[in-house]
C-alpha cells in the first residue's frame, strides 16, 4: 500500500526534461562591433548549444549604452575597457573584466598634416570617440601632459561623438586629428589616413612597457558567481569564435556582411588588426601594469581629478 502510494505521487509530478535548456545570457554589443562578429559565429557554429549556454542579444547605439544597460541589470555582459571596470569598483560596483582584445584605438590625421607629435595638437580640433571616460582618451590627456605640458582639455578644441559620426567628420576636413576605436582607424589607414600613435605607444610614453589587454568581456561577479557554467560556455565559445574568425576564410567570409564594409582592403585591414589583438597570456605582470597605468592617468596632474588608489581588486576576473 505504502509503495503503492509513492508510485501514485510521483506520477503527479510534471514531467522531468533529462537534458537542461540553456542557459540564456543577456548580451549587449554594438551593431558594427567585434562582439557582434564572434556572437555570429557562435551561432552560426552552434557554439552556444555546445557549451550549454543561449545567446539574448541586446543591440547597442553606443559603448556608454553598454555600460548603462549593464549597471540597469538590463543585460548581464558586455564588451568594454578595463579601466572603467576599475573605476567603477572604486565607487563599490562588482563589475569585473575578462580580457579578450589587445586591440589599441588610434590618434589618425591625414597623411599630409603638420602635426607630428603630441605638441602638435594645441589649438587643434581634436575628435574623441567615446567620452570623458574612454580608456583610450584617459592615455592621451596623460601622455600629452607628461611629454608635452598639454592640458587637452583646454589646449585643443575636443569633439566627443560617436566613432562613425567622427569619421565623417574627421574625412570632410572638420577635424584636424581623431581618436577612435581600433576598427574605425584600421578603416581609415586603409583609406590612407596616417596613424601618428596607437594606444601601445601612448603607454609607452607614461612609462609603461608590458602590454596590457584593452577589451574584455564585464559583467558583474555576483552575476558570474551564480552562472559560473553558462560564464564559462560562453568564454569558450568565445575564444572558439575568435580562432576561426582567424583561421578559416570560409567563416570569416560569412561575417564581413556584418562590417559594413564592401572594400577588400578596409575588410582585411580589419581582420588584420582583429587577429593581432588576440590575448594569448595575462598574469600579475599585466595586472601589475594595468595598476600603473590606473595610478598614472588618474593623478591630479595625469588628466583627471580622480584620488589614485590603486587597482582595485577584483578588476580582473579570475574562476
Amino acid at each position: 500500500m505504502k509503495t503503492a502510494l509513492i508510485f501514485l505521487a510521483l506520477s503527479l509530478l510534471p514531467p522531468v526534461s533529462l537534458a537542461e535548456a540553456p542557459a540564456p545570457i543577456r548580451i549587449g554589443a554594438l551593431a558594427l562591433g567585434t562582439l557582434h562578429w564572434e556572437l555570429a559565429v557562435i551561432e552560426e557554429e552552434g557554439l552556444d548549444l555546445e557549451q550549454g549556454f543561449k545567446i539574448e542579444s541586446h543591440t547597442l547605439a553606443s559603448p556608454d549604452a553598454g555600460r548603462i544597460s549593464l549597471m540597469g541589470h538590463s543585460v548581464d555582459l558586455i564588451v568594454t575597457d578595463w579601466m572603467w571596470v576599475a573605476l567603477q569598483r572604486r565607487q563599490g560596483q562588482d563589475f569585473t573584466f575578462s580580457p579578450f582584445s589587445l586591440a589599441h584605438g588610434a590618434l589618425m590625421v591625414p597623411a599630409d598634416s603638420t602635426i607630428k607629435a603630441l605638441k602638435d595638437l594645441r589649438g587643434k580640433r581634436l575628435g574623441v570617440a567615446g567620452g570623458g571616460l574612454d580608456k583610450n582618451w584617459r592615455l592621451l590627456e596623460a601622455a600629452a601632459q607628461k611629454t608635452a605640458g598639454l592640458t587637452l582639455e583646454k589646449d585643443a578644441i575636443i569633439t566627443f561623438g560617436a566613432p562613425p559620426l567622427l569619421s565623417r567628420s574627421f574625412e570632410g576636413g572638420q577635424l584636424d586629428a581623431l581618436l577612435t576605436y581600433w576598427n574605425h582607424a584600421a578603416k581609415l589607414e586603409a583609406l590612407g589616413y596616417r596613424q601618428l600613435l596607437d594606444g601601445r605607444s601612448l603607454q609607452h610614453l607614461i612609462g609603461i612597457t608590458d602590454d596590457v589587454p584593452t577589451l574584455g568581456y564585464v559583467f558583474s561577479a555576483a552575476w558570474a558567481k551564480a552562472h559560473s557554467a553558462a560564464l564559462q560556455g560562453f568564454l569558450n565559445a568565445a575564444s572558439q569564435a575568435r580562432e576561426r574568425l582567424c583561421t578559416s576564410d570560409t567563416v570569416w567570409a560569412k561575417v564581413v556582411p556584418l562590417t559594413a564594409e564592401s572594400d577588400p582592403k578596409v575588410t582585411a585591414a580589419l581582420r588584420h588588426h582583429y587577429c593581432e589583438g588576440r590575448v594569448e597570456t595575462f598574469g600579475a605582470k599585466e595586472a601589475a601594469a594595468a595598476a600603473k597605468i590606473l595610478d598614472l592617468v588618474t593623478e591630479p596632474n595625469g588628466g583627471t581629478q580622480n584620488a589614485s588608489t590603486g587597482l582595485p581588486l577584483g578588476t580582473f576576473y579570475t574562476r
